[in-house]
């Protein structure tokens, strides 16, 4: 038996025709700095309804960036609830406290190797 070929129709989606914005003419990014570039070009650019239209929010078209964070706002899910407050007013700071056994002092101990390569 075939399997069936991993094309646009076969999976639903419909192929790409020209100037199709889907398409990504600039490649893989290369580096990190450059997917940190991309990804802040895709936070910046307009969210656009299913037909088409920039999606409007209190008079204001919105960003994906702006869509994201409301959704966070919103959401149940208590990961993206604290993902949303560390980006509005920083991380929660946590201490950090380095004790020994029962809190007692700290233990440090170092072994000393030494090789002995023979006598000649």
């Amino acid at each position: 038996m075939t399997e069936p070929s991993n094309t646009a129709p076969n999976r639903g989606g419909k192929p790409f025709q020209k100037g199709d914005p889907r398409i990504n003419r600039k490649g893989r990014p290369k580096s990190f700095d450059a997917l940190r570039e991309l990804a802040q070009a895709i936070a910046h650019e307009e969210v656009k309804g299913k037909d088409g239209t920039p999606v409007v929010v209190d008079g204001y078209k919105i960003t994906v960036a702006q869509a994201m964070l409301r959704k966070w706002a919103g959401s149940s899910d208590p990961r993206l609830q604290m993902a949303f407050i560390e980006i509005a007013f920083g991380k929660v700071p946590q201490a950090v406290q380095v004790t020994g056994k029962d809190g007692g002092a700290l233990e440090i101990r170092t072994i000393e190797i030494v090789k002995d390569y023979g006598a000649s």
